[in-house]
């Protein structure tokens, strides 16, 4: 049994795309995009519940989730500055010329698509090497925290979503890299006081920029790489 929520579509793309990110941080097993609506398919009741309120939505019960697979059939590599990401079904880069990502948008809550996602994994490329402490700020599926663990760095990935934790070590390991990536259930505060980090990665809503500015300040990194501000009222607030 599963718990299908049912959300009006907004009408433009980029606040689509961040709902859609927002499903799969969520929890859903399956997130599909049906004319005016979008349908995401929750197997915990409380989350089902939680996300239909927060979004305005509906709940219904459904026996299966077949009918949510078809967003499998349109999930597409992409590549971001030296990146090459993929879901585990397309093959990699035949040039040689990318460093993989292999991300499952089945299980990672978002393949990393959007754009404020292209435009991290672009900036960090250019920022981030071996030996690099770095901290990935509400971390989902961990695409950014597993980029920059390929590009050599030691990664912790903070999330407040316990689902967090499996989807990021299985995304890890996929990517070879599990030993450089610590996965914590929490969130800023939940940063010792002696713990340090060269890079500090943010890529949130400007509400959440907003409410955690002064916790991230007191960590004091040196580089902070951030993003996920819209166009329109959300960047005249930033």
């Amino acid at each position: 049994m599963h718990h299908l929520v049912t959300i009006v579509r907004p009408g433009d793309d980029s606040t689509t795309e961040l709902l859609v990110d927002d499903l799969w941080r969520a929890g859903a097993v399956g997130v599909e995009e049906i004319d005016r609506s979008i349908r995401a398919a929750f197997t915990d009741t409380d989350t089902a519940a939680s996300v239909a309120l927060r979004h305005d939505g509906r709940v219904e019960d459904v026996a299966d989730t077949t009918g949510l697979d078809n967003w499998r059939d349109h999930a597409a590599d992409y590549r971001a500055g030296r990146f090459h990401v993929r879901p585990p079904w397309i093959d990699p880069d035949p040039t040689g010329r990318f460093i993989d990502l292999v991300i499952d948008p089945g299980h990672a809550f978002g393949s990393g698509s959007h754009p404020t996602t292209r435009l991290m994994l672009t900036a960090l490329a250019e920022h981030i090497g071996p030996g690099d402490r770095v901290v990935d700020l509400g971390t989902g599926s961990g695409v950014l925290a597993i980029a920059a663990a390929r590009l050599g760095a030691d990664v912790l990935g903070i999330d407040l979503d316990p689902a967090a934790a499996p989807a990021l070590q299985a995304n890890a390991m996929a990517n070879g890299v599990l030993e450089r990536v610590e996965v914590r259930i929490g969130d800023i505060s939940d940063i010792g006081d002696d713990e340090r980090f060269d890079v500090a990665l943010l890529n949130v809503t400007i509400d959440i920029h907003e409410s955690v500015a002064p916790a991230v300040e007191r960590l004091d990194v040196p580089l902070l790489i951030v993003a996920g501000i819209l166009d329109g009222e959300q960047a005249e607030r930033a």
